[in-house]
């Protein structure tokens, strides 16, 4: 009988280890709901020296950039400070990810799929004559007032010469002019569609270069110059410092344009800007 005893034990043991196994699995590849719409998304914590580690083995791997960012993202507890899974590793916990939680998950791969998978320059063209270039800080969410507050939803990028129409503004990405014009607060600024669907925005331009809603447009496209226009009617200048307001924008269950914080993804794009003759 104590055989019987014994090996009834093991079967029982064994039933447990499997159901905890399972239960653990669940949990660490749980995924709340609507996460890409959560803090924790939005303020994109990366570090630059990340994204390269990311897109080197993209690249070398032909494997997809977005999906290399997302499973990293989730494992390491919603930041990208380092790159804890490569190659094997990435396709395996992406498995468990779908099996767990695949709605959620198909989420979070298309937010990072529109911010990053078109990703090609810096908004800011640099001068081959002059070493007067830009400056930025990390100012999503900061305190603004217009019309009343809110949060600042994108990144300004100073002018160190404070010359309106001195600076050219190119596209980040590939993609069609989706917005084009004057908005009291932006000022007279272009919307661009990346192709996957990411939406980047530039503000406070003096001035457009030859495009108009509808054109399609490829990465390093001159699109204007940076000004001091916005905060009024038509035509104001001069409320502020000469500037561009860049903001990226995703399309998510609750919003048709959800802002993500730029800061990070233009320290990650400064290696990649274009010279212009200015």
């Amino acid at each position: 009988m104590k055989k019987y005893y014994y090996i009834v034990l093991i079967i029982l043991l064994g039933m447990i280890s499997v159901y905890l196994t399972g239960y653990m699995m669940y949990k660490s590849c749980f995924i709340k709901e609507n996460l890409v719409e959560s803090t924790e998304f939005r303020n994109l914590k990366v570090k630059e020296k990340v994204l390269k580690k990311a897109k080197k083995i993209a690249e070398n791997k032909n494997y997809d950039f977005a999906k290399i960012l997302t499973v990293n993202f989730l494992d390491n507890h919603y930041h990208l400070k380092r790159l804890h899974l490569k190659n094997k590793k990435i396709k395996h916990m992406e498995k468990m990810y779908i099996k767990v939680s695949n709605s959620e998950y198909q989420k979070i791969y298309k937010g990072f799929a529109a911010i990053f998978n078109d990703l090609k320059y810096f908004p800011v063209a640099k001068s081959k004559r002059s070493n007067f270039w830009i400056g930025y800080d990390n100012s999503f969410g900061a305190d603004r007032n217009f019309n009343g507050s809110y949060k600042h939803e994108g990144c300004d990028i100073m002018a160190q010469k404070n010359v309106s129409g001195y600076y050219p503004i190119i596209s980040v990405t590939d993609g069609v002019v989706e917005n084009i014009g004057w908005l009291p607060k932006g000022g007279y600024r272009v919307g661009i569609r990346s192709d996957n669907g990411g939406y980047f925005y530039y503000a406070h331009l003096s001035q457009y270069s030859n495009i108009k809603k509808g054109d399609s447009v490829k990465a390093g496209t001159l699109l204007g110059y940076m000004g001091d226009t916005g905060y009024g009617e038509e035509g104001t200048k001069g409320k502020f410092d000469v500037h561009l307001h860049f903001g990226i924008y995703i399309a998510t269950e609750n919003y048709e344009e959800l802002s993500v914080n730029p800061y990070y993804i233009l320290k990650y794009l400064e290696e990649n800007v274009l010279y212009a003759d200015y």
